[in-house]
């Protein structure tokens, strides 16, 4: 599966003018600025700011705004260039915006990836004619980290073809998330779940035919507010 980085969009540096920071949002089109400073990601500046007088007039550089208004950056918002789809998933459901800017891991901006095209990737990922063998998860009622369930099981050497949520009915507290793997043997990949905790299912081969992937891969996406 090929990871879709646009690269055309520069980082704007600290040392940027007013005038600079201007021209940056014009040609970008985006809500937030992405700063940079040597190549290195330093955070998210909503745009707004560019109609505080105050930078114009009191401060020379994006640097001496920033500093003197250091709560305005937003540092944690991004996406690792290698990343699973899940973590980029999970990066846009707790933003507002459309875009975030990937690192490289020594955190060096090499591009945005977008709303739309991680939902089309994960859409992609998200394939159900596939075959494979099927477990159940019970998700915590907490806000579930599916990626870092994904990093356990694939830490055993085992390749996730598709993963799907399945809502609670009156019966149950928890969500199950449903993971298809590509290999008939699945056993460590069960006993590292449950050894952090999580309550797996394996369900009987003849039901696994009858599961509403579909449906499931719905829920999922609803799950994530993408």
């Amino acid at each position: 599966m090929t990871v879709l980085v646009e690269q055309h969009i520069s980082g704007l540096e600290l040392n940027a003018s007013f005038a600079e920071a201007k021209a940056w949002v014009e040609h970008a089109q985006m809500d937030s600025l992405i700063i940079t400073s040597e190549g290195r990601l330093i955070g998210l500046l909503d745009a707004q700011f560019l109609f505080d007088t105050r930078f114009d007039q009191e401060f020379n550089r994006l640097e001496d705004y920033i500093n003197a208004y250091p709560e305005e950056i937003e540092q944690g918002a991004y996406i690792r260039l290698h990343d699973h789809i899940f973590s980029a998933a999970e990066a846009f459901s707790h933003e507002l915006n459309d875009h975030l800017p990937v690192v490289d891991h020594d955190h060096n901006y090499v591009g945005i990836r977008t709303r739309n095209d991680v939902l089309e990737e994960l859409c992609e990922f998200l394939n159900m004619s596939q075959k494979g063998t099927v477990i159940d998860v019970l998700l915590p009622s907490d806000e579930p980290l599916i990626s870092e369930i994904i990093r356990l099981v694939e830490t055993e050497g085992i390749h996730v073809q598709t993963i799907t949520v399945q809502q609670p009915n009156l019966e149950e507290e928890h969500r199950k998330l449903t993971i298809k793997f590509d290999s008939e043997e699945v056993s460590n990949a069960i006993s590292t779940l449950e050894r952090f905790g999580y309550t797996v299912y394996t369900p009987h081969r003849d039901l696994q035919r009858d599961i509403d992937f579909h449906e499931r891969a719905n829920e999922l996406i609803r799950l994530l507010d993408l």
